[in-house]
């Protein structure tokens, strides 16, 4: 380790003699995550498929098949089901013995890292969520690849900025650029995997963190074209819209979608809460996952493609290839195999599924719709591509990455704009009915209740706006001359001024913007000796009491896109104002009390 401390304090001193900032040891380092995260990914698609190769393909020949899901008659109605379940026996072994932490759902506790302990995540997991992952999935699992592998580029990323002692947001971006460089080499997107990094991993998008992730992400998807290959993870036909009719069924689709993304989650924490509760008659660690595999072998005899280690299914789909029958079948059997597989204590992640279960929704509206109006829709497959996007939306609640990340995975622009429509309807939805994404609902679950900028929101509930606010010293009535107001700014450290009325209470606010527009307008300024603040006033009724908690206040300023907002006590009267600077420090410092105290 000090060899490597020994590196950096090298390097800064050697950059810092050219009066270089640290930022260029942070890209580099990004660069260097990215390498290794991508190369991470490759070494799990390749565990997966050795696996998968040990478990379905080699004991094929002693049946005189090619894989063991071609077996017929009695030998695949024994055989099957107990695929998914040795490799559920495994995962529940390694997770007893070594790693607690490698089953399950790898995104949750990637987003509670960054959130609670400043991107700090412990190295090893990047190799005990290999391992599980891979016997998982390869063994007929029903869960995803992205998962675990934001997991592992996370634990990578998490680990380099620990070794070169990064500042907090320094290991929190790298974190992020581990995360989306492994999800851009499995998927061959590095524009989606650095949006989902930082809409849903890191929970901002702001240029600190878009400039390292991005690079990650892109040095991750060299790797893995590289070795790979540089093709679309699903190579389908071109499609185009038929008729300026479709933009409405691509809506329905979505809002169809956002539905089918609500009803995968709640199955999903229905079973989860199913394995742990009392009611199941099983309570050993070691046997519930390979209870949940057999349960996936299970769906397996009639329905293969549910299987996590293929893409069957969806290429189908996608090429319009399924009935309507066997799409809705899939539709419903997707998510339970799912459930079954993570909720059980299985490992794997919920994007891919997520992809599945929204190209089998997608297919079946499209099978559908070409029934009813034939000749003015395209084929299924359009909709089966655009239902991917949709529910995948609804279920993680961020539109944009899962747009771009389709897009990227099929190479097909032509069909951006019903995606975009179809997974802001579906995003739509999911928000109406559940309160967080499918990563959010499991920390809730732990107590861990985060907001969507990845915050604990039960830290902001205890701190109240009263002790955080500035008292008001300017304040400007609303017979204040602007001429006088004018005065008044460099008084003022605030860009946004409250407004009262004579008896105290709030009137409005008026900002630096707002004045502003006045002294340019060459008409009135030959008026400001005349008018007064409330000809100009904006009467907004934004504002926070003294008494409610910073978890609401913030959600308002953010929600509004404010810096500052007025305080008001009880008969609206004005006591200070809330700086989001200030709701922030004073998060940090509880934050770090809370570290201490645990």
């Amino acid at each position: 380790m000090d060899f490597f401390y020994k590196i950096k304090d090298w390097l800064l001193e050697r950059l810092s003699k050219v009066e270089f900032s640290q930022e260029p040891i942070h890209l580099l380092l990004a660069i260097l995550t990215g390498v290794a995260a991508g190369l991470g990914a490759i070494l799990f698609y390749r565990m997966i498929q050795l696996v998968e190769h040990l478990m379905f393909s080699s004991p094929a020949g002693l049946f005189g098949v090619s894989n063991l899901v071609d077996l017929q008659g009695w030998e695949r109605f024994v055989i099957i089901p107990i695929i998914p379940a040795i490799g559920g026996l495994i995962v529940g072994y390694i997770a007893i013995k070594f790693a607690p932490d490698s089953s399950g759902e790898g995104v949750p506790m990637v987003i509670e890292n960054v959130a609670k302990k400043g991107g700090i995540l412990n190295p090893f997991l990047a190799i005990t969520k290999l391992i599980t992952s891979a016997v998982s999935i390869g063994s007929g699992g029903a869960g995803g690849r992205e998962g675990p592998v934001i997991a592992i580029g996370g634990a990578i990323g998490s680990s380099v900025g620990q070794v070169f002692r990064l500042n907090e947001e320094q290991m929190k971006s790298l974190v992020g650029c581990g995360a989306a460089a492994g999800l851009a080499a499995v998927f061959n997107a590095p524009i989606g995997g650095a949006l989902f990094a930082m809409e849903v991993v890191i929970g901002s998008l702001n240029m600190q963190t878009f400039s390292p992730i991005i690079i990650s992400s892109v040095f991750g998807t060299f790797i893995s074209r590289s070795i790979l290959g540089n093709r679309p993870v699903f190579v389908i036909p071109t499609f185009s819209m038929t008729s300026g009719y479709e933009l409405i069924f691509y809506v329905v689709l979505g809002l169809f979608a956002g539905l089918v993304g609500v009803f995968f989650v709640k199955i999903f924490y229905a079973t989860e809460e199913f394995f742990a509760s009392k009611k199941f008659p099983i309570k050993s660690k070691l046997l519930k996952p390979a209870i949940g595999g057999l349960i996936v072998g299970i769906i397996g005899i009639y329905f293969p493609e549910v299987f996590g280690y293929t893409y069957r299914g969806l290429d189908a789909s996608l090429y319009s290839r399924d009935s309507f029958l066997l799409l809705t079948a899939l539709l419903l059997m997707k998510p339970i195999a799912t459930s079954a597989t993570l909720g059980s204590g299985g490992s794997g992640g919920t994007l891919a599924p997520s992809l599945f279960i929204g190209a089998m929704a997608g297919g079946a509206f499209g099978s559908i719709l070409n029934m009813v109006v034939p000749g003015i829709v395209a084929p299924p497959g359009a909709y089966a591509l655009v239902g991917m996007a949709a529910v995948t939306s609804s279920v993680v609640q961020a539109p944009l990455a899962s747009a771009i990340l389709v897009f990227e995975m099929t190479d097909k622009y032509e069909t951006i704009l019903p995606i975009l429509l179809a997974v802001v309807a579906a995003t739509y939805i999911s928000k109406k009915f559940m309160n967080g994404s499918i990563y959010t609902i499991s920390l809730k679950m732990k107590g861990e209740d985060l907001d969507v900028y990845g915050r604990d929101i039960n830290i902001l509930k205890t701190l109240k706006v009263k002790d955080v606010m500035r008292p008001q010293l300017v304040a400007a009535s609303e017979s204040t001359r602007l001429s006088d107001l004018i005065e008044m700014v460099p008084e003022s450290n605030a860009t946004v001024f409250p407004v009262i009325r004579h008896d105290g209470t709030l009137s409005g606010t008026i900002s630096y913007g707002e004045i502003r527009q006045v002294l340019t307008d060459e008409s009135v300024k030959d008026l400001l000796s005349i008018l007064v603040v409330k000809d100009i006033l904006n009467p907004t009724k934004l504002n926070v009491l003294e008494e409610e908690d910073l978890s609401t206040a913030m959600k308002l300023m953010l929600d509004a896109g404010v810096q500052s907002v007025p305080v008001v006590r009880q008969g609206n009267q004005l006591t200070g104002m809330l700086h989001l600077n200030d709701a922030m420090l004073s998060y940090e410092k509880k934050l770090l009390l809370e570290d201490v105290n645990t």
